[in-house]
């Protein structure tokens, strides 16, 4: 019963993150539709169900949009300044 609802609900699913897509990058925003669905709360799984995708390739684009692993994150953060900075 819930897959006949979701079969239904997908195709209106997909049309919204567009629309939200289009509005961000009219704003000068590139914003990736993995990253708006899961900052919407929808699971990585479901998130690769909507957009025809893997798990690992949803995974990854979340990670790099995020700017990497919160190891990298921390490293860039303890990491002494470059000459260049």
């Amino acid at each position: 019963m819930a897959s006949d609802r979701d079969d239904v609900l997908l195709p209106y699913l997909k049309a919204l993150v567009l629309l939200q897509l289009e509005v961000l990058r009219d704003q000068g925003i590139d914003a990736k539709p993995e990253l708006l669905l899961h900052r919407a709360g929808i699971g990585m799984p479901e998130i690769a169900a909507i957009l025809d995708k893997t798990y690992a390739a949803v995974a990854k684009s979340i990670n790099r949009a995020k700017g990497g692993t919160a190891k990298e994150r921390i490293q860039k953060i303890m990491s002494p300044p470059s000459e260049t900075e």
